[in-house]
């Protein structure tokens, strides 16, 4: 049974979880040969103060968009 875990900052939507989540269960199905009913992805999203890059808080960088 898989299990994926996706750990980020927050900011996603509900419809890109979906959409991301759908995505990795095809390939799992696809690629992996697992059924479909026994993939699991889960998203752990993490404020910005919770989480560093590079040994920076990502609340402190400054992003270019």
């Amino acid at each position: 049974m898989p299990h994926v875990q996706i750990t980020w900052v927050e900011g996603r939507t509900p419809d890109q979880k979906r959409k991301i989540a759908e995505r990795i269960t095809e390939a799992l199905t696809e690629d992996g040969r697992a059924k479909r009913e026994n993939i699991h992805v889960a998203f752990l999203d993490l404020p910005s103060v919770n989480y560093a890059e590079a040994g920076v808080l990502v609340a402190d960088q400054k992003r270019t968009p």
